[in-house]
């Protein structure tokens, strides 16, 4: 299947924090021919929406593909895959790694002005970070956090939000301690004025994340 070849764009840049969030590519045999396979796929309940009102059209309208999103009950996600080996050798000649996502890294090409490194902050945290509202009398007080097993992107991470006027903290913790010794990275965001900040600069369109932002601000009376 042939596809467009994207030029660089915050469209694009986003996409590409999609695939650093939630995404994986690598190359499989099939009849002795390797074959590229790249897949995205979200929370079957959670990420629906951003699936099918975001997702689906940017990625549909960069490449020139039509994705076929759908329900996996038995992993409890929703999005998709596509055998493309163009969007696979597309994806990793811009650094993107085959496989796991260990030292995975967000590509300088999208490191060179302010609106393609908000899009693909945006694109990572939109499939990869989290919302947290925590209870302090009768306030909320917001916590944004990503997780990441890589050191180069957390710096990243750290950095670009630090150079857009984000406060950032990162901290590191033992992950999945049980199964293996991976340690992840991460970065947070804390208090009312950075979460109002963040979602201006960053403005996050994951319906999810939307919902928590005005759960925020209606207990502000905002």
């Amino acid at each position: 299947m042939k596809i467009k070849i994207p030029k660089i764009s915050p469209k694009l840049a986003e996409e590409i924090g999609w695939h650093i969030g939630d995404g994986s590519m690598n190359y499989y045999k099939i009849n002795g021919k390797l074959i590229g396979v790249y897949q995205l796929r979200g929370h079957i309940e959670d990420d629906k929406l951003h699936y099918l009102k975001r997702i689906k059209p940017i990625f549909d309208s960069i490449y020139g593909v039509d994705i076929h999103l759908r329900d996996m009950p038995s992993t409890r996600v929703f999005g998709f895959q596509i055998w493309n080996s163009e969007i696979v050798k597309f994806k990793h000649n811009l650094g993107l790694p085959l496989g796991k996502k260990l030292n995975v890294s967000i590509p300088k090409l999208f490191l060179k002005n302010t609106k393609l490194k908000s899009a693909i902050i945006r694109g990572i945290f939109d499939t990869d970070g989290g919302i947290y509202l925590e209870r302090r009398n009768k306030n909320f007080y917001p916590r944004l956090e990503i997780r990441t097993i890589s050191f180069i992107l957390s710096q990243q991470l750290l950095d670009i939000l630090t150079d857009l006027g984000l406060r950032t903290t990162r901290h590191s913790e033992l992950f999945n301690k049980d199964f293996n010794r991976h340690r992840a990275y991460v970065i947070s965001v804390r208090g009312d004025k950075m979460f109002s900040k963040f979602m201006k600069v960053i403005s996050l369109k994951n319906p999810k994340h939307i919902a928590k932002y005005n759960l925020f601000l209606n207990s502000k009376g905002l």
